[in-house]
């Protein structure tokens, strides 16, 4: 009897481990979400500025994100995280629990702005269970795939959030690890910016010592993110060892999160500076800015 029961037991953990959800890719392909688009537990995200363009059309059971619902801004700086408690509402009403498999749709060329809620619910602790529909929207309308212009019926949801700071870094932290060897700053703007030409700010230029890799340069003319081949090599050439932390910037936060998002893609620790070039503007002398 007693190994009866052990072999149950032992049963049952194989079972639960075989159950637990990896840990999703960064990037998914329009074949895999067609494949997986009637799995229970998956959410299509729609992300948009306006619900008006989610009307026009979107993934057959995709539900309306708007934008501003995850990347706020106040008085001081643009694109912040928001409270921890209106993430909460906002994922709970979308129908979004613990146990749910997201994968985020953009339209256009709106990639950085998906990221962006990439990162915002990475930051919330579903970051092993997010990926980004690569090629977006009209990737899938182009293959033609099924379009659908109704609102998907769902039921709100309980979700608990584990806040997973090390995504986001502040000036200080970039400040005190810009000698670090393990640490590479990543300027994601146009290199027009980097090398200090227009953006309106008192002080043009780059973080000092940051590397120069465009957020549009990780991207096709289609929106889709080039191979890996050829993404590690313009790591390579920024100078992004393998083992070393990213850290990437830009004017506000959102374009640096295609940086982000295709650095953990590739393996990399990576994490955003938040306030980007934005705030480190205005922090004075102590916070260095150069051009090349």
């Amino acid at each position: 009897m007693r190994w009866i029961l052990l072999f149950l037991c032992a049963a049952c953990l194989m079972s639960a481990a075989c159950a637990q959800p990896s840990h999703s890719p960064v990037f998914v392909t329009t074949q895999w979400l067609a494949n997986h688009l009637q799995d229970p537990d998956l959410v299509v995200l729609h992300v948009s500025f306006n619900r008006a363009e989610y009307r026009v059309g979107h993934v057959p059971g995709a539900r309306f994100l708007w934008y501003d619902w995850l990347a706020i801004s106040t008085p001081d700086n643009s694109t912040e995280m928001p409270p921890v408690a209106q993430a909460d509402t906002v994922l709970e009403q979308l129908g979004v629990s613990n146990s749910s498999r997201l994968v985020l749709v953009f339209t256009g060329g709106n990639v950085s702005t998906t990221t962006r809620m990439y990162l915002a619910l990475a930051y919330f602790g579903l970051g092993d269970r997010v990926s980004v529909l690569d090629g977006g929207f009209d990737a899938w309308k182009s293959e033609k795939r099924p379009v659908a212009t109704d609102s998907p019926e769902y039921r709100n949801q309980d979700i608990e959030l584990h806040v997973r700071p090390g995504e986001i870094v502040d000036a200080d932290w970039v400040r005190t690890h810009l000698a670090d060897p393990g640490v590479v700053i990543i300027d994601a703007r146009d290199k027009r910016f980097y090398d200090g030409n227009g953006g309106g700010a008192s002080r043009t230029g780059h973080i000092k010592g940051a590397k120069s890799i465009p957020f549009s340069s990780l991207a096709d003319s289609t929106n889709r993110i080039k191979d890996v081949k050829a993404l590690r090599h313009m790591f390579e050439e920024a100078g992004i060892k393998s083992g070393a932390k990213v850290v990437s910037y830009c004017h506000v936060g959102q374009q640096a999160t295609v940086v982000y998002a295709v650095a953990k893609m590739l393996g990399y620790d990576a994490a955003v500076y938040d306030g980007s070039f934005q705030d480190w503007n205005t922090r004075g002398d102590g916070y260095p800015v150069e051009k090349p």
